[in-house]
């Protein structure tokens, strides 16, 4: 995807992000404040944003700045839910992971009735695996 960057975390774990949800995400980095690891990831990203204006370009995020990042992407679903592992979500309670896991098959069969598919069915497929993992608690 041109015009993006590419979230790599210290595990392996990646996500390309288009630059107005990074934009979105380094903000809400700032606003953690003085979460551990919050101030560098938000630096890393800012000076990714600001030096690369055609992005396509990889920012690495250290183990200590994985939490707040998971924390701020959650401003960005589609980035979070590519970055978080199936033990980030066991940490979300039983009844909002319930609101999640209803969003996620509302979200299935709207998209499933698209006559495009093409268009929708990489998001129809991380969409499943979401909901499959909030069906089996994680």
């Amino acid at each position: 995807m041109s015009g993006s960057l590419l979230f790599v975390l210290a595990d392996g774990r990646s996500a390309r992000v288009a630059g107005r949800p990074a934009r979105l995400i380094c903000d809400r980095l700032w606003d953690l404040g003085i979460e551990p690891g919050a101030a560098t990831a938000a630096a890393r990203l800012s000076e990714a944003l600001h030096t690369n204006p055609a992005f396509d370009t990889d920012v690495e995020f250290n183990e200590r700045e994985t939490t707040p990042l998971l924390e701020a992407a959650q401003a960005d679903a589609p980035t979070w839910m590519t970055l978080a592992t199936a033990s980030d979500l066991l940490l979300i309670p039983p009844a909002q992971r319930e609101h999640l896991l209803i969003a996620c098959l509302e979200l299935i069969e709207r998209l499933d009735a698209d006559l495009d598919q093409d268009k929708v069915r990489a998001l129809v497929v991380d969409l499943g695996r979401l909901r499959d993992t909030l069906r089996t608690g994680g």
